[in-house]
């Protein structure tokens, strides 16, 4: 991560929140109740079961700006680490008692990953090189069996069987994004960086932009891997990125690709970019510079979301650090050429007609923080096979996945900042109105009176057995009021709405048999 800008300078943007109607859902942010997570960002990562496993990365926030506090060798992941969700322990296992040419690479930082079969690959990454008494980006990759490191780390037995290295000097690179794109691996930018990083610069680095999009299969058969039909599209100028976010998408026809947004610098200016790259098989990357994406622009939690029946594909970004934000006091969107850190949540949209939008949340991050967050989709949830979120097949609040590691700051443009060690569950409503459910009815309930004042009556006409839910949904999306009740048959549900703000909303019913949805006014 890089935040070197000479520049500094605000402009105030007046906030619209009229687009927030086009996303069809809204989404809840809760932390989980777990004591002594350790904090971690810029890690490796892979998921089994109920299991996380966490390889290299950072233990502080963000590094600092000169030769003397900046990625500190204290202060990398020295532990391959393990959470059992189900119970939220953690197990560790220390890399000091690996050989320094096989646990220096697994102890870096900003690593390109991809979990593929049974196996954890980790390309390039940055960090200390104890062979050669230098920091460096390294051009070895590893390959780690996920559930047998998971077991060796639980039980205290031995990482080395489980691990093979190999050096490819084709993927010595760090901060770029690897995504798996219908059983090919895509690797999007990066760079090469040696030496201490200062700012302002000094001679103690070299760094280098990759330019390149790799696409590459992998071939293992347990004993040996290696990479076959390696191919590389390249641009000086448009692929000049890293610390990014890539996400996998659905597109209207069906099919899978990716969507590159944003990441840094640009080659004149040290402003990230704000032109996505959209990425399929048949036509390899494509730059759409019709859309600018103001905000949440360095590598943060996403979310990705499709709706099968508008074809349209929503990605959810998380925080993370932004060339624009919202001011909360004003309402207003503020440039800040420092690039802060941001608690901003937004949806990138792009709808079949090729037409994107950047829609700011109603909620927000619980703090300064995103930058180089983890988003880990649950396989509860409804969802293709590349991950993305079947949005007409989720039926009501449904957990999404979760939100784990990166950096949270003191302060937009303050240090120090620190790694985040509290993980959050992210839940995902869909808005049956926006939508057009066909599944909502209105013959079972009676909702008086309308237009409301102080109180809203929720009334069955015949009888509901099982739990009950009544959400009350302003026309923002947002859910204003929840309640759940059990079984009822001629009670009356009562919702105080005195102090919600007089206007149009949507109150939704939902039992196990059925949703019933209808507008309503509150006035005052």
């Amino acid at each position: 991560m890089n935040k070197l800008v000479r520049l500094c300078f605000s402009i105030l943007f007046f906030l619209s929140v009229d687009a927030v109607a086009q996303v069809p859902f809204s989404i809840e942010i809760e932390p989980v109740a777990a004591q002594n997570l350790p904090g971690l960002h810029s890690f490796a990562f892979a998921q089994s079961g109920s299991k996380w496993l966490f390889v290299g990365g950072r233990t502080n926030g963000l590094h600092g700006f000169s030769t003397n506090d900046n990625f500190n060798i204290e202060h990398a992941n020295d532990y391959v680490t393990v959470f059992d969700t189900s119970t939220w322990m953690v197990y560790v296992s220390p890399l000091n008692i690996l050989p320094p040419a096989i646990a220096d690479p697994l102890r870096s930082t900003n690593m390109q990953y991809a979990h593929i079969g049974d196996y954890l690959y980790m390309f390039g990454g940055f960090g200390w090189d104890s062979t050669i008494n230098r920091f460096r980006t390294f051009d070895v990759v590893s390959a780690i069996h996920v559930n047998n490191t998971i077991t060796a780390v639980m039980n205290a037995t031995s990482l080395t069987p489980h691990i093979r290295q190999i050096v490819d000097t084709n993927f010595q690179v760090c901060g770029g994004e690897l995504l798996v794109v219908n059983n090919e691996c895509v690797l999007f930018f990066g760079h090469n960086f040696g030496g201490r990083y200062s700012d302002p610069p000094q001679p103690t680095f070299t760094q280098t932009y990759s330019h390149h999009v790799k696409r590459f299969t992998v071939l293992d058969d347990g004993i040996t891997f290696s990479f076959q039909n390696l191919a590389q599209q390249t641009d000086t100028n448009v692929f000049h990125r890293r610390d990014l976010n890539v996400g996998p998408v659905v597109h209207p026809d069906g099919s899978f690709g990716a969507v590159a947004y944003s990441g840094v610098f640009q080659k004149t200016v040290n402003w990230p970019h704000l032109y996505p790259i959209t990425f399929n098989t048949q036509t390899g990357a494509q730059i759409d510079s019709t859309f600018e994406q103001k905000t949440n622009n360095y590598t943060c939690g996403l979310l990705p979301v499709f709706d099968s029946v508008q074809g349209t594909m929503f990605t959810v970004l998380f925080g993370g650090m932004g060339l624009y934000y919202n001011d909360t006091n004003t309402n207003q969107f503020v440039f800040d050429s420092l690039v802060p850190f941001i608690s901003d949540v937004s949806v990138v949209v792009h709808d079949a007609q090729n037409t994107w939008t950047q829609v700011l949340m109603p909620i927000r991050m619980p703090a300064l923080q995103g930058s180089n967050m983890k988003f880990v989709p649950v396989s509860d949830a409804p969802h293709y096979a590349n991950e993305v979120v079947k949005l007409r097949e989720v039926n009501g609040r449904t957990l999404a996945g979760y939100l784990v590691g990166g950096i949270t700051a003191s302060g937009l443009n303050n240090m120090p900042s620190v790694a985040n060690d509290t993980v959050y569950r992210v839940y995902l409503t869909p808005n049956n109105v926006l939508l057009g459910n066909p599944e909502v009815r209105k013959d079972n309930w009676k909702v008086f009176p309308d237009p409301a004042t102080e109180v809203i009556y929720v009334k069955p006409i015949n009888q509901v057995t099982g739990n009950i839910r009544i959400e009350l949904i302003d026309m923002r999306g947002t859910v204003v009021r929840q309640k759940q009740v059990a079984s009822q048959q001629n009670a009356t549900i009562s919702i105080a709405v005195q102090d919600l703000p007089a206007g149009e909303y949507i109150i939704r019913i939902i039992t196990e048999k059925e949703i019933q949805s209808q507008a309503l006014r509150i006035v005052h």
